[in-house]
């Protein structure tokens, strides 16, 4: 049995490219939830303290779906456009489930 995989990365955006990158976010999260297989959940999360910095949160049914999604049109398009948004690089951390 494989397990599910979690991942989360965390960044900052350029204020000044605030919303570019929610727009890049919005799109790449519709695009992964419609056509990718084995997406469990995939979304972003917003600081309420601070508004450029984000954490996405990924549940992938299976480590092969979850690399399958770097492979991607939209996700290669993303990582095109992040250098010029981003104020950080994205800490991403893969995690799994213990039950």
């Amino acid at each position: 049995m494989t397990s599910k995989i979690y991942v989360t990365a965390k960044f900052t955006v350029k204020k000044e490219k605030l919303d570019e990158a929610i727009a890049l976010m919005k799109n790449l999260t519709n695009a992964t939830t419609q056509t990718e297989k084995g997406c469990v959940a995939y979304y972003y999360l917003q600081s309420i303290t601070n508004s450029c910095e984000f954490t996405s949160y990924e549940i992938w049914e299976n480590e092969n779906d979850e690399a399958k999604h770097w492979e991607t049109a939209h996700v290669q398009n993303a990582l095109t456009a992040l250098p010029n948004l981003l104020e950080t690089l994205p800490e991403i951390v893969k995690w799994k489930d213990l039950n």
